[in-house]
């Protein structure tokens, strides 16, 4: 009688473990790696732009980043911005990409945005910037807390704190 209480005993107690590690296997989010991912878009309304990495960890409908490249076209002028992160991450359905940590925006007349954290809305052309944004270029240097670039690249706001230095040597 005691042997198959045991054997009772040991059985629930299988049954149980076995029931948690599938609760736990079943609630951890599943990633996929991809080497290199790369998205681009190339359309009608010359709206052009490429995004790429070196690892991705895909999941759903977001695609987490790291080490991150990108280059976008002004439609206005058709001048190119570049894009440097440690970090992303991509959502695929909302057409966004959020960025953290070293985070530069830069063109090729020198001018060059930088924070520690952005979003970047690719379909409504509207980049965000906050912790320690600083923007160089030719004329001088802007520190903020926090920044937001529309207008296809042509409008730039800051917010917070705000310093400029004004370069007079021109």
């Amino acid at each position: 009688m005691l042997i198959k209480l045991l054997k009772l005993d040991n059985l629930l107690l299988s049954l149980i473990i076995l029931f948690i590690s599938t609760l736990l296997t079943y609630s951890e989010e599943v990633f996929i790696e991809i080497d290199n991912p790369r998205f681009s878009e190339k359309g009608l309304s010359d709206k052009t732009y490429e995004i790429k990495a070196e690892k991705g960890l895909k999941s759903d409908n977001e695609l987490k980043l790291f080490t991150i490249e990108g280059k976008f076209k002004t439609v206005k002028d058709g001048k190119w911005i570049y894009l440097e992160a440690d970090k992303g991450n991509y959502s695929q359905d909302n057409n966004f990409i959020e960025l953290q940590e070293n985070i530069i925006f830069y063109t090729d007349d020198g001018e060059k945005l930088s924070s520690n954290y952005a979003t970047f809305d690719i379909q409504n052309d509207i980049i965000e910037l906050a912790e320690n944004v600083s923007h160089e270029s030719t004329r001088g240097l802007i520190l903020s807390d926090s920044s937001i670039i529309t207008n296809n690249f042509n409008k730039i706001t800051y917010f917070g704190n705000v310093e400029s230095l004004i370069n007079t040597s021109e």
